[in-house]
């Protein structure tokens, strides 16, 4: 195995500039932290062409490199933790060195847990992994930008170019049609019906809360990538991906963190409580205020708060995990969110794919308790959820990780979009208010969409 090589570079301040040059390759991924909204946030992170290429359907998951294809039946994620032992585990400062990016979908959760998954209307794999062993990271802190990688070959080469004489293909707006109107997988009845049934449950004792969603669906023509560069400014948000696969193109604009890993250290950041942002100053303060002050919004966050604690306490040490923040308030681009944060320390006998593993999917976007709310989900909600819900991020060689939960999420196959909007119910939940919060989550997509 090749050593690693980094060279550093000057800043360049607009990553998608660099994206443009391997936008078109093989298993193109782009991760974006729009660090200028978001000064927590500092990396975004660029490759293309991985060396092995990971996909899992329901009972087998290939691996596919330079030697062929081999079939796995183990589970998927463990599958993509031996393939990862074959890379040396570099040391950097850096928080990708090469390694896993990808994403898991929302489906594999069902699987893990016994629950049918139906008989879907779009062909994605549960799981889609590339294992890249080269890199372009641009840190907006320290502003440079750093190529790293362990095999030169022309395309390496031809990157080094680029990014020492800064010559880049310009994004230029480009048209995009959507074809169909756009339309939702139940109608405003049927949500109706829906809820009454959660309700139910909740006062028959089955659950406290349950995250339900709708489907919205339109056939386009067009570049996916141009269609992302269009929605971004309006849904600006710290865990951004783009990632063009052969059976899918995603596009995230996730707020929220599912897991970070660095040092022995586990971060989740879970998301309850919505409010919408108004461009009236005075009525903007009074939604802020209204929402850290919500009694409903502040039970439905601790509940998710207590769901995922017991989750990290799986694989964290005993007494470690603490809420380091608790009911803070996140403003982006179209809604104010309640943010929690919640660290631990992984324990010896763990690592970073059984902690995976074991919170997967997040417990803000399940309800609680957590299976019993996924059962309950898969019987009213009419479609599987896919990439939605799920989970998209990086597991480094270095040993870090950051993956989003995969909310205000467009995913495009076969010349149709999809794209999802949801909210958690709970025994005092207003209808109206439920089915207006998933359109306000969604607001900035719908108005460009029938634009």
């Amino acid at each position: 195995m090749n050593k690693q090589h980094k060279i550093s570079y000057d800043y360049y301040g607009d990553s998608r500039d660099i994206f443009s040059i391997i936008k078109d390759l093989e298993w193109s991924v782009f991760l974006c932290s729009n660090h200028d909204k978001f000064q927590d946030e500092r990396y975004d992170i660029l490759s293309a062409n991985p060396v092995e290429k990971i996909i899992s359907y329901e009972k087998i998951t290939t691996v596919e490199n330079k030697d062929g294809i081999n079939e796995f039946k183990d589970d998927p994620i463990d599958v993509v933790g031996v393939i990862m032992k074959k890379y040396p585990a570099d040391v950097s400062d850096l928080p990708f060195t090469g390694g896993a990016i990808g994403y898991l979908s929302y489906d594999l959760g069902n699987h893990y847990e016994g629950i049918e998954i139906k008989t879907t209307d779009i062909n994605v794999p549960l799981m889609a992994f590339g294992i890249y062993d080269w890199a372009v990271i641009v840190d907006h802190h320290k502003k440079n930008t750093t190529l790293v990688y362990r095999n030169e070959d022309i395309f390496i080469k031809k990157i080094k170019t680029c990014l020492e004489m800064k010559v880049f293909k310009k994004n230029k707006e480009k048209k995009f049609y959507i074809n169909s109107p756009c339309t939702s997988n139940i109608t405003h009845d049927e949500y109706l019906e829906r809820f009454n049934k959660i309700q139910a449950y909740i006062k028959n004792g089955d659950c406290y809360q349950i995250n339900f969603s709708q489907r919205f669906s339109a056939s386009y023509t067009g570049d996916t990538w141009d269609i992302y560069n269009k929605i971004m400014p309006a849904y600006s948000s710290p865990y951004s991906a783009y990632i063009n696969m052969p059976f899918v193109n995603i596009m995230s604009f996730s707020p929220e963190r599912f897991l970070s890993y660095d040092g022995n250290i586990v971060e989740t950041k879970p998301i309850k409580g919505t409010r919408p942002v108004s461009s009236n100053l005075e009525i903007n303060k009074n939604l802020i205020e209204e929402l850290s002050s919500s009694y409903k919004e502040r039970a439905e966050n601790l509940m998710i708060v207590d769901l995922l604690r017991n989750d990290l306490g799986k694989n964290c040490e005993f007494g470690s995990v603490k809420v380091k923040e608790l009911f803070s308030i996140e403003t982006f681009a179209n809604v104010h969110h309640l943010v929690s944060t919640i660290q631990g320390k992984i324990s010896e006998s763990s690592n970073i794919y059984k902690l995976i593993r074991d919170c997967f999917p997040g417990g803000s976007i399940t309800g609680a308790p957590k299976i019993r709310a996924m059962q309950i989900i898969n019987e009213l909600e009419p479609h599987n959820r896919n990439v939605y819900c799920g989970s998209i991020g990086y597991i480094s060689f270095s040993g870090t990780a950051d993956l989003n939960i995969a909310i205000r999420t467009v995913m495009s196959s076969e010349d149709k979009l999809y794209f999802w909007g949801g909210g958690g119910i709970v025994y005092d939940s207003e209808i109206e208010s439920e089915y207006k919060e998933t359109f306000d989550k969604i607001k900035p997509l719908l108005d460009l969409l029938k634009n």
